[in-house]
């Protein structure tokens, strides 16, 4: 007795058919710093941490505050640390700097700056001519905001 279904083809020797599994992600701290942000002021070594709308806020703040920590940070914890962030991350950027003050109790201080960075073209699409590197195309270069924020340790008021 035949259903009018085609016979179901066995699966291979080596395992079962399907798409092959996924990936994990990468957990930890981020690899560096965002494209298109500028550069850090200090060379590598520095407590400089890269705010993104991404990464969970309270990792972000706990990695703050294990940097911030007496020893905590690279060479024995400077006492330093500084936040960047780009674009849609600047808000977050100023609530992660104002949770540390809170949470320090007064024993840290804020120097914020905010500066524009230019960003990279679009790549071309497949088939579209190359775009120029002059940014002679008619359109204005595009600029994002961004801000840094220097928290430093201070002895606490009497």
């Amino acid at each position: 007795m035949s259903s009018g279904r085609p016979p179901t083809p066995s699966p291979p020797p080596g395992g079962l058919p399907g798409p092959p599994p996924r990936r994990r992600r990468r957990r930890g701290p981020a690899p560096g710093p965002p494209p298109g942000s500028p550069p850090p002021a200090g060379g590598p070594g520095t407590n400089d941490v890269f705010v993104t709308s991404r990464s969970d806020f309270r990792a972000q703040l706990r990695r703050c505050q294990r940097l911030l920590a007496p020893g905590g940070g690279p060479g024995g914890g400077p006492g330093e640390l500084r936040l960047h962030g780009l674009g849609l991350a600047v808000p977050r950027t100023i609530n992660l700097a104002l949770q540390l003050q809170a949470g320090a109790g007064g024993a840290l201080r804020l120097h914020a700056s905010t500066s524009s960075v230019p960003l990279r073209p679009p790549r071309a699409r497949r088939g579209a001519p190359p775009a120029d590197d002059d940014g002679e195309d008619g359109d204005p270069p595009r600029h994002n905001s961004a801000i840094h924020i220097r928290l430093c340790r201070e002895a606490p008021c009497a």
